[in-house]
């Protein structure tokens, strides 16, 4: 490989770019690793939190609508503080903004540990979803600076698998921590490796320089409505199941949701300078694609809840056999995030991604019957949580790189932004409305917790049903993901 240069007398002259190229590799696969292990650090703790849920219920004696509140809290703050943190990386430096995030994330773990009650572990939690946002806001911004764009799938691909390991993890660490020691080594064995992220971070993150935009203004406004509105919508879905769906404070928080949320999209419209820049949802098959990555995520997180707790709740088992049996979604997840890399120079976005939706769409219609069967064969379930786990892998690398693609330098951490809190977003309902549809249904049965076993088939249908929500979701993921348009083989 070569390229050419001037010599000193102005001449063309080949010189050989093997150090140029051996530089680009060494660079990517750098920010590739550090990245990496700050997003699984993120990932390994909410998804083990999901396995320890009847165990929190049981440690601090509180009901299932105060135990929603460990995973509610997280998502809501870590979703709307991500726009926030977005603009606020592009201003100010995506490396700088990532690391003193991951500081944060590591010390409110330790303090988690240690939390003396239901009340204070919220709280903590909530400021520790503000810190992961940061990492959620720059991982993906950080990789598109690094990787040339003809690498930039297979990069995200590898990232992806990463995630998808630590999702793999997470279930089984939780319920292996939650079974011999407690829920509070959850939180504790966050801090050595948040050190390990931090460190590694400091030293081999490249130091880029930033393009400035023509105004660098924070979005005040915007920040205060985007931020106040998604935390009070989610609010509002989550209190249906404890409040009822006819409580007047439910859809008040509701509405005010709702119209924070409109008028932060007058203000964004209006100002020069604006936290959520429309202009990028606007360019054709990018806004299909930010929707389709909502749908699924709303599907896949309330398919892990649901597992999770219909394995303790009505198979009897432990959080630690609950953790291996979800397993097979994120282990297939890493096994496909590669292959779409691979495939995507032959392939496009649109193909790969709705084939990936396809695979999700059928794996969780097969998942719900296997939820009202009594006594089904745990083979199937294995069977359709990795036909969930794959389809989310061949999908999810090339949509994000349908999103990232064309972005300029200055707007990529807003570009993402938008991607993650979108997906944030997605997670938080998926997990409500799934926990919403199956605390409704518990409590028409007289089960007030999830600490208490209920093996009979009204439980077993409100599981179900909760499942069948999930694939509404993800059939409307595929419906998007096909409207995109473009050729389907890559150009």
């Amino acid at each position: 490989m070569t390229r050419r240069a001037q010599d000193a007398s102005g001449s063309d002259a080949a010189v050989p770019a093997a150090e140029d190229e051996r530089e680009v590799r060494r660079r990517c696969r750098r920010a590739l690793g550090v990245t990496t292990l700050g997003l699984m650090l993120v990932l390994v703790n909410t998804t083990s939190l999901n396995l320890a849920l009847p165990a929190l219920s049981a440690s601090f004696q509180v009901p299932a609508a105060t135990a929603d509140w460990f995973l509610v809290a997280f998502m809501l703050s870590n979703t709307a503080s991500i726009l926030v943190f977005s603009r606020i990386s592009d201003m100010l430096g995506r490396r700088t903004i990532y690391l003193a995030g991951l500081v944060c994330f590591t010390t409110i773990s330790l303090l988690c540990a240690f939390a003396p009650n239901a009340t204070a572990l919220i709280v903590l939690r909530a400021l520790q979803g503000i810190a992961a946002a940061t990492t959620v806001t720059n991982t993906t911004a950080i990789l598109t600076d690094v990787f040339p764009s003809d690498r930039l799938v297979r990069g995200l691909s590898l990232n992806i698998t990463a995630a998808s390991i630590a999702q793999m993890i997470g279930p089984a660490l939780g319920g292996l921590l939650v079974t011999f020691v407690g829920w509070q080594a959850l939180f504790l064995v966050n801090v050595p490796i948040g050190i390990l992220a931090v460190a590694l971070g400091a030293r081999l993150l490249p130091k880029l320089s930033r393009t400035r935009g023509p105004e660098e203004r924070f979005d005040v406004a915007g920040a205060a409505l985007s931020s106040t509105g998604l935390a009070v919508l989610l609010f509002g879905i989550n209190r249906i199941g404890p409040w009822g769906a006819a409580d007047p404070r439910v859809w008040t928080a509701i509405l005010l949701g709702i119209a924070l949320l409109v008028a932060f999209v007058l203000v964004e419209l209006r100002i020069s300078a604006p936290l959520l820049d429309f202009q990028l949802v606007r360019r054709p098959g990018r806004g299909q694609a930010y929707g389709a990555a909502f749908f699924n995520s709303f599907c896949r997180a309330g398919v892990v809840v649901l597992v999770g707790l219909h394995q303790q709740m009505v198979e009897h088992r432990t959080a630690l056999e609950a953790g291996f049996i979800v397993m097979p979604l994120a282990l297939l997840m890493m096994l496909c995030a590669p292959l779409s890399g691979r495939l995507s120079s032959r392939w496009s976005a649109r193909t790969l991604s709705s084939l990936g939706a396809v695979l999700v769409v059928l794996g969780i219609v097969g998942l719900a019957g296997q939820l009202a069967t009594a006594g089904a064969p745990l083979l199937l379930m294995t069977l359709w949580l990795g036909l969930i786990g794959g389809g989310t892998g061949l999908f999810t690398a090339p949509n994000t790189g349908s999103i990232m693609a064309g972005v300029s330098s200055d707007r990529r951490a807003v570009a993402n932004g938008i991607r993650s809190m979108l997906f944030n977003s997605a997670q938080a309902a998926g997990t409500a409305v799934a926990l919403l549809i199956l605390t409704s249904w518990l409590g028409s049965s007289g089960v007030a917790s999830y600490a208490a076993n209920a093996d009979d088939s009204t439980v077993r249908l409100g599981f179900a049903v909760a499942a069948g929500a999930m694939g509404l979701a993800a059939l409307s993921g595929l419906v998007l993901s096909l409207a995109r348009g473009g050729p389907w083989r890559a150009r």
